[in-house]
């Protein structure tokens, strides 16, 4: 039998089972009385119980094998208990990872715990039988699309499994101990491919194991061998305010223990055998034939003020069968700073490493170097946007010249080939503008012609759509080309002014750029192409949803034809059948800004609910640049999936409407405005939601989460709007965060007074609304640091405030365990029953009860 959703009663049975501990008591009884906050873990009521027991999967038919037929439908769950959380977790240069596993440790607590396969041709799931407590990840297709290697992150360690379409057994790859520490991530699922999981064209598996030197992690000092020694560098390095940093030479040797790995070959019937030599390896790609691989490792130095991201790094093409090493296509340096993006167009480094999909060797793209002479005989001037750029490609054995493919006098962003190879299509950029230009390989020296001219790619409205593209079984990227050879195809979103965005599929014309639309999704529903089903796209895997329509995934013919494919059955009709009103409100500069009220499950037509206002502000540089962002982000048509986490739904099952605004900051310095423009989009907000006559507008709260948490206590501290607020996770004193949040780009020393009045951690004297404050005490993300929340209770205290801070143990930046999420919701929901509804103590739907 397939394992089932992990429900209330198992997490909490996996909960009973291991070491939970005693009811957490966060204050001595005389501080107690202060507030009446009850000690330990407490219930929600039975509704929202009910909710967290309830299976949310549904299949979503998108990650489709090489041969056409079969999807993989993944199954993911949100949540973990204390017991798994609260595994010892190394935390070393940003790398969280469990060391008895030697994986990351999100691996051990969420994600996909299995999965089913579905036939096309026979319309039918298969489920894959996996064991109880499993979780799963980096799901890979074998070349012919019959079977399907992953990772199975099992109690003791982690193993490649491979399951079998035709009837859903799996059978183990090879007896060895993976080490993903670095390679995988929540990429790999289906929806990306794998870094670390690869097939070669012989039926084996490529991955990364335990090197057989390994040895026992290196022990620590028994005392210091001198002090801890932090010094500035020979140039400016401003950089984020991260936790979990390595601190000394044991972090970093720890580090390096940890991610070293062996690349080996899983083969049916022999042992692993070993390829190349062991390093800290970060991802690999096979050949399409199998018998090299780029791989890509770190190196030392390390750095104790930058994440593990920024660490060196060695790109190499190692022979699969020998284990050379053939050639060394890169090698980054340490890089500390915050600042700056990556290589992008810029410089003259090559770039973009990857496997031409027809096998033909390695593609990369190459600026001309200043005064290198190019084809036409001239020197290419110094400055970048001057040099030429080019298309590249080394072929095997990769130790000799590369060819020049074709040139490009625009900046390259991209290049994408035909299966067979005889396409080149390069995403190119001038200007800020964006075009797609198309080379045709067969001649000796290409002549690129302009397939979809430049054009805005901030024009929401105007964007002609992206190059269609597929991945092969162990990733690499092609283009979509009709049968003849003659079209290939544009895929776009078809944002609508309107907010109901109709995506669409146009067929291209090779020759001349003439386009010719295919599908079109429809004004009604949110109707988006999944997966196409031949050359001609003739038929294609589509997706329909509405505000009140459960997805599912769809046959479409080019006749018209629309056949149900998945009959997914919705595991919370009450939601989505829950009344929802999108509104319009204008601030008073004039700017036009989009909200939505969902209402209560019960709610009767003509009354007026409290509320929950949830918002996360976002920033802009001008008017136009907010318009467009919501036009991408806001769809009246979209299906509203249920979360446990932050925003959710779960509101409307306890009498209240959640009420949604966008909270746009804009301008060129865009936080020298926030206070204004936050408190001027909130207050039209509230004057649109009042005329819409649903919500009582003397009993509405605030919350928000990280950003939002931030905004709440500003909310807080500048308004008498709300009777109560919920702040999670968040950063309320920017003086902790000096180079650096969000998208502010300048430092505290050259805008002081921004960090010092978007800090409600400096206005906590002007906070006269109940402020409930919770916060993971491992917190991850960067500045959020748990002692955030303790500065702010510590000052909410001292000032004599009302307020409570909750903090849950193991948990980082989202929290996971159910023990904690369910005590956090009824903490939410008796905080808003009392300050915003008004409910007396006695009246709290919550129970003491221990799960």
């Amino acid at each position: 039998m397939m394992r089932i959703f992990r429900s209330l009663p198992v997490l909490f049975a996996l909960a009973s089972a291991g070491a939970v501990p005693p009811p957490l008591v966060a204050q001595d009884e005389e501080e107690k009385a202060g507030l009446d906050i009850s000690q330990g873990y407490i219930l929600p009521d039975a509704t929202v119980q009910d909710l967290f027991a309830t299976d949310p999967n549904y299949a979503t038919l998108d990650h489709i094998s090489p041969d056409g037929d079969h999807f993989v439908v993944p199954l993911t769950t949100e949540l973990s208990t204390l017991a798994e959380v609260g595994e010892e977790t190394l935390r070393l240069g940003m790398l969280e990872l469990r060391a008895r596993t030697d994986r990351p440790w999100h691996l051990d607590i969420y994600g996909l715990y299995g999965f089913r396969f579905y036939s096309l041709s026979a319309r039918a799931f298969t489920d894959v039988d996996l064991p109880e407590g499993i979780y799963v990840s980096d799901l890979t297709w074998s070349p012919d699309g019959s079977r399907l290697a992953f990772l199975a992150h099992l109690e003791e360690r982690t193993e490649v499994w491979i399951a079998d379409t035709a009837d859903g057994s799996v059978t183990s790859a090879g007896d060895v101990h993976v080490i993903s520490s670095i390679g995988t991530s929540s990429r790999g699922q289906g929806s990306a491919p794998s870094r670390m999981l690869q097939w070669t064209r012989s039926g084996s598996v490529l991955t990364l194991a335990e090197p057989a030197d390994r040895g026992s992690p290196p022990p620590a000092p028994g005392l210091p061998s001198g002090p801890t020694i932090r010094h500035t560098r020979a140039e400016a390095t401003p950089t984020r305010t991260m936790p979990f940093l390595l601190e000394d030479a044991h972090g970093a040797d720890l580090f390096e223990h940890y991610t070293r790995s062996q690349i080996v070959e899983l083969t049916p019937g022999r042992s692993p055998r070993p390829v190349g030599e062991p390093g800290m390896y970060e991802s690999l790609s096979v050949s399409p034939d199998g018998r090299h691989v780029i791989a890509t490792r770190l190196t030392r130095p390390f750095s104790y003020i930058a994440s593990y991201t920024g660490f060196p790094r060695v790109t190499e093409v190692l022979d699969v069968e020998s284990g050379d090493v053939l050639a060394t296509l890169e090698e980054r340096k340490l890089r500390e700073s915050g600042r700056g993006g990556g290589p992008g167009g810029g410089g003259s480094d090559p770039r973009a490493w990857s496997w031409r999909p027809d096998g033909s060797g390695i593609s990369y793209l190459h600026r001309a170097e200043a005064g290198e002479d190019t084809e036409g005989g001239n020197a290419a001037a110094g400055a970048d946007e001057d040099r030429p750029d080019r298309i590249m490609l080394l072929r095997a054995p990769f130790d000799g010249d590369a060819e020049i493919v074709a040139t490009s006098e625009d900046r390259i962003s991209g290049v994408t080939y035909s299966a067979d190879g005889r396409h080149a299509f390069a995403a190119v950029r001038r200007g800020g503008d964006d075009a797609l230009v198309h080379y045709g390989l067969g001649a000796s020296d290409p002549e690129g012609h302009t397939l979809v001219p430049f054009h805005d790619p901030g024009d929401a409205l105007e964007l002609p759509g992206d190059l269609l593209t597929a991945r092969g079984g162990n990733g690499i990227e092609y283009a979509w080309v009709s049968s003849d050879g003659g079209s290939a195809y544009l895929r776009g979103d078809g944002w609508k002014e309107d907010f109901r965005p109709q995506p669409f599929v146009d067929r291209l014309s090779i020759p001349d750029g003439a386009t010719e639309r295919l599908f079109e999704g429809s004004r009604d529903s949110f109707d988006q192409p999944l997966v196409p089903l031949d050359a001609d796209l003739e038929r294609m895997v589509v997706s329909r949803e509405g505000k009140n329509t459960f997805p599912d995934s769809f046959l479409w013919t080019r006749g018209g034809g629309m056949e149900n494919l998945t009959r997914n059955v919705d595991p919370f009709p009450q939601l989505t059948a829950a009344r929802r009103i999108d509104f319009e409100f204008t601030r008073r500069d004039g700017l036009e800004v989009q909200g939505r009220v969902s209402l209560p499950v019960d709610y009767v037509e003509g009354t007026r609910v409290p509320a929950i206002f949830w918002t996360y502000p976002r920033e802009y540089r001008s008017e136009d640049d907010f318009d467009n962002a919501t036009i991408r982000a806001r769809n009246l048509n979209a299906y509203t999936n249920v979360t446990w986490l932050r925003w959710s739904d779960i509101w409307l099952t306890q009498g209240y409407a959640l009420v949604y605004p966008d909270i746009p900051i804009v301008g060129e310095n865009y936080n020298d405005y926030y206070i204004s423009n936050m408190v001027d989009g909130m207050y039209a907000a509230m004057r649109a939601v009042d005329a819409l006559g649903v919500v009582d507008m003397d009993r509405i709260g605030h919350g928000g989460h990280s950003y939002g948490a931030f905004a709440t206590a500003n909310f807080l501290a500048h308004t008498p709007f709300f009777k109560a607020g919920i702040a999670g996770d968040g950063a309320y004193n920017r003086s902790l965060t000096p180079m650096g949040f969000q998208a502010e780009p300048r430092d505290i020393w050259e805008a002081p007074h921004v960090y010092m009045e978007m800090s409600p951690f400096f206005k906590a004297d002007q906070i006269n609304t109940p402020l409930l404050l919770y916060h993971g005490a491992d917190d991850n993300n960067s500045g959020t640091y748990p002692i955030q929340s303790r500065r702010m209770i510590q000052a909410l205290t001292g000032l004599g405030k009302t307020a409570a801070l909750f903090e849950y143990p193991f948990e980082s930046h989202t929290p996971r365990a159910i023990e904690n999420n369910l005590d956090m919701w009824a903490r939410w929901i008796d905080w808003f029953d009392q300050y915003v509804k008004g409910v007396g103590k006695g009246d709290a739907r919550t129970t003491t009860d221990s799960p």
